[in-house]
């Protein structure tokens, strides 16, 4: 019969790995979910364009046209200008169209990533990556 001390190190030694295997996959669970800082913008930049999208279809139904956004135009009143993140955000209108855009150059490198909504598309479209 193993005294106390055996069974210990029988344990431990068993015990060990089961740990260790525990962590590994706590460690790649956290991996593969966590979001990178421009990952996070991304997913915020495209939430903004799915309500301004909702926006411009309700100013549509209500009013007849789109609204045209941007710095000069409706975006204090829209709060537009004040949204956190590097985005930045601009409604054009052309007749019964409407393109909205979000912009950000997320690296630094002068290059801007562009994601576009229309009246079309309801969901956001990356048209150029950074």
């Amino acid at each position: 019969m193993p005294d106390e001390s055996e069974r210990g190190l029988s344990i431990r030694k068993h015990l060990t790995p089961v740990i260790l295997l525990i962590l590994f996959c706590g460690l790649m669970i956290y991996r593969l979910t966590a979001r990178s800082p421009d990952e996070s913008e991304r997913a915020r930049a495209r939430m903004h364009l799915e309500l301004i999208y909702g926006l411009e279809r309700a100013h549509l139904k209500e009013y007849g046209t789109y609204l045209p956004i941007d710095r000069e135009k409706n975006g204090e009143i829209l709060k537009l200008n004040d949204v956190p993140g590097r985005f930045r955000y601009r409604v054009a209108v052309e007749g019964s169209t409407f393109v909205a855009e979000a912009r950000a150059d997320l690296d630094g490198n002068g290059r801007q990533e562009v994601w576009y909504v229309d009246q079309e598309t309801p969901e956001p479209v990356l048209i150029q990556q950074d």
